[in-house]
């Protein structure tokens, strides 16, 4: 049996609204979602470390990039440790002992974010479990939010033409139709539609260039415990 998805288990704020249908030769284009860049894992804990997953990242790989940030972040907080014991008084235990407490809870503090939109939230939570999996060793948070993305309208000017055509057909049957018994042979349905289907294309308001929408996100975070 087919274990179900881990996105089962996630609520999200509904935020869309509906929006006016766009004519038949005009198409939303979605535009990849902007990142920042990925800082280096050797920059230090005041910049954020966040991994941006595609439902094609492969989980072991994200694994090993979540678990290379952190084994940095432990190089650093050793090498602050050892910076700081060399100068310390000799045989200063409670000195070492405060400043190894120190270094723990800085640790704890610094985080490894997996973030992932749409089909991606499954990726970025398999790679959660997997953390969770070693509890002893990771503490793992999840968070879910939305993102406000650009789409692109595009008007086909092919298939506008045609629907110009089509306008045009469908108004000349219409006219016709009320010339002869005011049907023309047509079901009042038929006459409808037909009618519907001119006063579209003639009231058609000036097209957006763009459209928005809020896309889901969840947002995995990983520390050392």
């Amino acid at each position: 049996m087919t274990p179900a998805p881990l996105t089962k288990t996630l609520e999200f704020e509904k935020k869309n609204q509906k929006m006016p249908k766009l004519p038949k030769h005009v198409k939303v284009q979605k535009r990849p979602i902007p990142h920042p860049s990925t800082p280096s894992p050797y920059s230090g804990s005041s910049s954020p470390k966040t991994i941006y997953v595609s439902s094609s990242s492969p989980t072991m790989g994200v694994v090993k990039r979540v678990q290379k940030y952190l084994r940095a972040a432990e190089n650093r907080a050793t090498a602050k440790l050892l910076s700081g014991n060399n100068k310390g008084k000799k045989g200063d235990r409670r000195n070492q002992i405060a400043q190894l407490a120190q270094s723990n809870e800085a640790l704890k503090k610094e985080e490894v974010f997996v973030k992932a939109t749409g089909r991606a939230m499954e990726r970025a939570l398999k790679v959660g479990k997997w953390f969770e999996a070693r509890g002893e060793e990771y503490t793992v948070s999840v968070k879910t939010g939305s993102v406000l993305v650009v789409d692109d309208v595009v008007e086909d000017e092919e298939e506008r033409k045609k629907a110009v055509e089509e306008s045009e057909r469908l108004k000349k049957e219409v006219e016709e139709a009320k010339l002869k018994d005011g049907n023309g042979g047509l079901s009042k349905s038929a006459m409808r539609k037909r009618k519907r289907a001119v006063a579209q294309l003639e009231g058609e308001e000036e097209l957006p260039e763009t459209r928005t929408r809020w896309v889901n996100m969840v947002e995995v975070a990983v520390s050392l415990k």
